[in-house]
């Protein structure tokens, strides 16, 4: 009974979920056509700010954007590493509001949470790579947590699945 209930709760859905929808500042000039990030973008954050780096409660009122029924929400970093002095770009926000998904060139995530991580040395550097994660996810606020905690609320929710079959 009560790993119905917990299960009851972790996957409770409406129709619309809200997501973050910001990016750092570093992101603002020419956001829609900057070559860094993924491509296909057709749509500004609701705030630029460094707070979407890391501590997006801070910013949680002025980036809450609606991403309708079946929105899903993604959130993507990049981080260079030029010999462990660190520069991060982030943005989150609604995936089907803020990029042209008619576009063959721009992915189209699954219907559950899903991230991708990469990382590449840089040629032109010695010391250098760019690491770079995305995630998708659908859930009210779930673009808000850094990937680590991500990968950890997937586990828990896979583990409560599996008590729930019990």
């Amino acid at each position: 009974m009560l790993s119905f209930l917990v299960y009851s709760l972790l996957f409770t859905s409406t129709d619309a979920i809200k997501c973050f929808s910001c990016a750092s500042n570093n992101m603002k000039e020419n956001f829609l056509t900057k070559q860094r990030g993924p491509g296909g973008r057709i749509q500004l954050p609701r705030t630029f700010s460094d707070d979407c780096n890391g501590s997006t409660n801070i910013i949680r009122d002025r980036s809450a954007d609606d991403c309708g029924a079946g929105g899903i929400c993604v959130k993507w970093t990049q981080t260079v590493n030029n010999s462990g002095a660190y520069s991060q770009m982030t943005f989150r926000g609604c995936y089907n509001k803020m990029f042209n998904l008619n576009d063959p060139s721009v992915f189209k995530p699954p219907n559950h949470s899903f991230c991708t991580h990469s990382e590449v040395d840089l040629a032109c550097l010695s010391d250098a790579s760019v690491i770079e994660d995305t995630c998708w996810c659908q859930g009210d606020s779930c673009n808000g947590a850094n990937s680590s905690n991500f990968y950890l609320i997937l586990l828990l929710c896979f583990v409560v699945s599996l008590l729930a079959t019990q």
